[in-house]
């Protein structure tokens, strides 16, 4: 998922590959609705501390910037010509290389 929200070419290929579905609606929901709620995970958690941190800053920054994003219009590319989803991009792009390491 953070591949995805740091990546212009796979934001732009997901679009292509649904056309029926709003692109920008889908990266809030999936990360704050289906995959990371922002608590604390289980002791059987897949990632180790440094990870679950590098997740959280994320979601933190995610959150606090996420309602004052545009309207989508149609299409992630009104998103992708905003300089906030840019920002988030990057965070997410930031996390991706804490984890990896």
């Amino acid at each position: 998922m953070l591949r995805l929200l740091a990546s212009e070419e796979e934001q732009l290929a997901y679009e292509r590959d649904v056309p029926h579905v709003d692109i920008t609606a889908e990266l809030r929901c999936m990360w704050f609705d289906d995959l990371y709620h922002g608590k604390a995970p289980s002791d059987d958690s897949a990632f180790d501390a440094a990870e679950l941190a590098a997740i959280c800053e994320f979601h933190r920054f995610y959150g606090q910037w996420k309602r004052l994003l545009p309207e989508s219009r149609g299409t992630v590319r009104t998103w992708l010509h905003d300089p906030l989803w840019r920002e988030i991009m990057e965070e997410a792009r930031r996390a991706l290389e804490r984890i990896a390491d």
